[in-house]
């Protein structure tokens, strides 16, 4: 029986002269053509023209991230360097306060249990005023909070002791005059500290804040490089084609070069503004601050002194060094604005009338002594130093009225959307810079 042998058929005879194979064959020369065309899409002249329009894009939305945020940062350290600046002399007033109402109750002291409204009127008004600025203090600034609550505490316990003093005072107890010392000695060696490290404190945070920051910095650098890309691109672009002017690559390059100069004004006029005060009124308001609580310890030293009788040596040493103070601090202020020089007269014209005091005391003449310490006539000692106060008061507020006004007159919130603006819409142009270029080597 004979057999046929049978021809075996393979797979790809089959689907040679298949509808499949035709398919699979032209997929493969799509992908291969989108391969290529991937390969070549940045190389040649129209690949480094799209190259090229990418970079100028790029550097506008760098520039236009940097500017936004940079400029708002600079605004931002204005408003710092404001809020530290009255915390700063909230905090030196809670300090002068403290010592103008021990100088006021311990002149009070002086006339045994008759303490005069006045002085019993400046007290309690000095001590509201450090309540209130604690108060205030507190809730501007998170950081003090725990030091804050401390130096409320020990306000408090200085105002007790004040409160038996005078409670004895009126009975005509010299247990009164002891209780004074201990408050004014707790005062000193509790209280005071802490508002001074507190001042201290915030003195450093304003030092810090009186500068523009990197982000202003950064902001100017980061627009530099953008324009002297911009203007590199264009002039490869200008080699390149020989046509020297791109409409949208020239819009861009205006945008950014005007944003980069809005910038550059803003941040320069801002730090100006900065310097100017930190080296000025700031300057002067801090000095005036201080001389004003040396001036106050001064005072209740006097007091002191006398209430001592005949023992009160260390006493007048502090006075002695609190003097010095505040006329090394009011010569301060006069490096830092000449135009306040009458307040160490002033203050010179108080320690006249001091020295007069001493000299009825150290004579003999305790009451003598006591009664020019405590008159409040015309050119008294009282009435001198009032007269040093209430200038050096006004004087103060008008150098702090002085900053926050500079620091007004800056603004710059709507600059940062301009100027960022600006950039973004160049960001658009330098990205559309290259196609009509492009479409030439089609």
């Amino acid at each position: 029986m004979t057999q046929i042998a049978s021809t075996p058929t393979t797979p790809s005879a089959v689907g040679a002269g298949q509808p499949g194979g035709a398919v699979s064959t032209a997929t493969s020369g799509a992908a291969e053509r989108r391969a290529q065309s991937r390969r070549h899409y940045f190389t040649g002249t129209p690949g480094r023209m799209r190259l090229m329009a990418a970079i100028a894009s790029a550097l506008c939305l760098a520039f236009a991230l940097a500017g936004f945020t940079g400029l708002r940062g600079v605004q931002t350290s204005v408003d710092r360097a404001s809020a530290n600046t009255e915390q700063v002399v909230r905090s030196r007033a809670i300090y002068a306060d403290l010592l103008a109402a021990d100088a006021a109750v311990t002149n009070g002291f002086l006339v045994g249990g008759l303490e005069s409204p006045a002085s019993r009127k400046t007290y309690d008004e000095a001590m509201a005023r450090v309540a209130e600025n604690i108060a205030t203090a507190a809730s501007a600034q998170e950081a003090d909070g725990k030091a804050l609550a401390a130096l409320n505490e020990e306000v408090q316990n200085y105002a007790a002791n004040i409160d038996r003093a005078r409670t004895y005072n009126r009975e005509g107890k010299p247990v009164g005059a002891q209780y004074l010392r201990i408050a004014g000695t707790d005062l000193r060696a509790q209280a005071l500290p802490i508002a001074d490290a507190v001042a201290t404190a915030n003195e450093g945070r304003a030092e810090d804040a009186y500068g523009i920051g990197a982000p202003g910095w950064l902001a100017l650098g980061t627009g530099l490089v953008a324009l002297g890309g911009l203007l590199a691109i264009a002039v490869w672009l200008a080699r390149r084609t020989h046509r020297y002017v791109n409409l949208p690559l020239t819009a861009a390059i205006l945008l950014v070069g005007a944003a980069l100069g809005l910038a550059a004004w803003h941040v320069t006029q801002v730090a100006n503004t900065l310097n100017d005060a930190r080296n000025g009124e700031y300057k002067a308001a801090t000095a005036l601050a201080q001389a004003r609580a040396a001036a106050y310890d001064a005072k209740a030293n006097e007091s002191l002194t006398l209430i001592a009788r005949g023992s009160g040596q260390a006493f007048e040493k502090a006075y002695q060094d609190s003097s010095a103070k505040t006329l090394d601090k009011l010569q301060e202020l006069v490096n830092a604005d000449p135009a306040q020089d009458s307040l160490r007269s002033r203050f010179g014209a108080y320690t006249v009338k001091h020295s007069a005091i001493r000299k009825a005391d150290d004579g003999g003449d305790w009451t003598g002594a006591v009664k020019l310490a405590t008159s409040d006539a015309a050119d008294s000692a009282n009435d001198t130093f009032r007269q040093f106060d209430q200038a050096a008061s006004t004087v103060l507020a008008q150098e702090v009225k002085s900053i926050t006004t500079a620091f007004d007159r800056i603004g710059g919130w709507l600059l940062s959307w301009v100027a960022g603006g600006a950039a973004a819409l160049a960001a658009l142009l330098a990205g559309r810079s290259m196609s009509r270029r492009i479409e030439e080597y089609r």
